[in-house]
């Protein structure tokens, strides 16, 4: 098997630990904090989310091209066994990068102290989010996806997911303990980004930041910065105002279905951090058509895999509320309904902004794109929240995505061209509803539990999307299948060149 089909496999299950913890803890956490101390978390962590975004400044993404490059122009032939040259590159980037995102997050942590302390009359649950602040602050997860080397930040992952499992049943008893749910899933995650330091201390002997270097790397994290700032616009501070016009119960109910919607996102996001270095490499070599080929099967991927989840989750969300929330978030339904149609234009952003326009270097593009997006998604929000609460506020993202990934369109059009696209979509656009129509029907055959249904419904949609992607000869299935067999296989897409 490929280093490129191995990472990507280590990557799907790093994603997976990171969603496993609210898979497992969140239906015994909701019935032990009910509605109103999960609104009351929900609303502190949409203000440090306003901060951690200041903290990250798009740094993930562009850390990840500069990375990625570096170890691209050592790949060269001339340059292959240069590894002092190699080395010093990488500690001089990465030093630059850091640099930047450590003092960003010492001056976000000190203004979100600041602010709670001002505003939020000390509380304990505010001060203990500021833990978060300080992980995402040495977060350098970047570093080792961009050089492939995921099993590291698997090893992290798993360990810490165990112990934050393990301590929130043992722990979290009643709705008193919210400090206590809170400090854990903070303070285990500042301990899992400071255990991965010791294999880049490892691997580099240290780093150096240097003026020179900081200068280098702030004007593009700057502009990059723009969307991720941009796009707290219409995540957080658009609950923010949520809670604020509607109360922290209607906070409540609409993060536990964005819970929900990051599970899937998480998951197409594994993908995109295993092709960006291989992208960046054709990039910066010019073998531009492989580049091409590379994104047009992305494209492929994301609608064969991305629209069935999001309508097969639509036809079974009142079963899936019911028995992952339980039966006080039943109005959560017709939130992540409106949320989860969302992930498939995620999706498309993810490829359109990430892995075309910053790799070209269209970064004011791609910056523009979020502005606006974000702008439409506030405005809307702030007009029609007073009406549909939640759901309104749902309703503003989707609008928010849509307008970004329309702008994205515009401005990656010599790569993919929307007539493409629609013909590349069209067919799973309708073997999802077909698989939609053989989960509705579930009820009207068997009514029993609302776990069995979902269970039974589960496994008819997935079988029959499949069945259906066997009769059309799908070329994604059976380049899923010819990837597990002991021969190589033909298609090189997703191989080491």
């Amino acid at each position: 098997m490929s280093k490129q089909k191995i990472n990507y496999i280590f990557m799907m299950l790093y994603q997976f630990f990171m969603v496993i913890t609210p898979l497992l803890t969140t239906p015994y956490v909701v019935r032990v904090l009910g509605p109103e101390k999960i609104g009351e978390d929900a609303y502190a962590n949409s203000f440090v989310q306003m901060f951690l975004v200041f903290v990250m400044l798009g740094i993930a993404s562009y850390g990840k091209k500069v990375i990625a490059s570096v170890d691209s122009q050592f790949q060269a032939e001339s340059n292959r066994n240069d590894t002092k040259a190699h080395k010093k590159a990488l500690k001089s980037e990465f030093g630059g990068v850091f640099g930047i995102q450590f003092i960003a997050m010492v001056t976000m942590l000190l203004l979100y102290l600041l602010l709670v302390t001002l505003f939020f009359e000390g509380s304990s649950v505010f001060y203990t989010y500021g833990f978060m602040i300080i992980a995402y602050g040495f977060d350098i997860s970047w570093y080792f996806i961009a050089r492939g080397e995921l099993r590291k930040i698997m090893v992290r992952t798993i360990l810490i997911r165990m112990v934050t499992i393990s301590s929130i049943f043992l722990f979290v008893k009643s709705e008193e303990d919210l400090w206590l749910y809170v400090f854990m899933n903070c303070f285990l995650l500042l301990l899992g980004q400071v255990y991965i330091w010791f294999f880049l201390i490892r691997e580099l002997g240290g780093f150096s930041v240097q003026k020179a270097s900081l200068k280098k790397h702030l004007r593009p994290i700057l502009i990059l910065a723009v969307i991720p700032v941009s796009t707290m616009v219409y995540i957080s501070v658009n609950r923010v105002v949520l809670g604020a016009v509607q109360g922290e119960v209607e906070v409540g109910y609409y993060n536990q279905a964005y819970k929900l919607y990051t599970i899937g996102l998480l998951f197409v996001q594994a993908l995109s951090a295993v092709l960006m270095p291989r992208l960046v490499h054709y990039y910066e070599v010019g073998d531009r058509e492989q580049f091409r080929s590379m994104l047009t099967f992305f494209f492929r991927y994301i609608c064969a895999s991305v629209l069935p989840v999001c309508l097969g989750v639509v036809a079974v969300s009142d079963a899936l509320i019911h028995v992952f929330l339980g039966i006080d978030f039943m109005p959560v339904v017709p939130v992540i309904i409106v949320l989860i149609l969302s992930l498939f234009l995620a999706a498309m952003s993810d490829l359109f902004g990430t892995q075309i326009m910053v790799i070209r270097g269209q970064n004011k593009a791609y910056a523009y794109s979020g502005i606006i997006g974000s702008a439409m998604s506030f405005g809307f929000n702030l007009y029609i929240v007073t009406v549909l609460a939640s759901e309104g506020t749902a309703l503003s993202f989707l609008v928010g995505n849509l307008v970004i990934v329309s702008i994205q369109i515009y401005f990656i059009r010599d790569l993919l061209h929307v007539k493409q696209m629609i013909l590349i979509m069209m067919p799973y656009v309708t073997y999802s509803f077909i698989m939609m129509a053989c989960i509705f029907a579930v009820p009207y055959v068997y009514s029993g539990p609302a776990f069995y249904t979902l269970v039974i419904q589960c496994f008819v949609g997935i079988g029959s999307y499949i069945a259906l992607l066997l009769m059309r000869n799908d070329e994604i299935l059976y380049y899923i299948i010819r990837s597990f067999r002991k021969k190589p296989s033909k298609d090189k897409r997703m191989e080491e060149t």
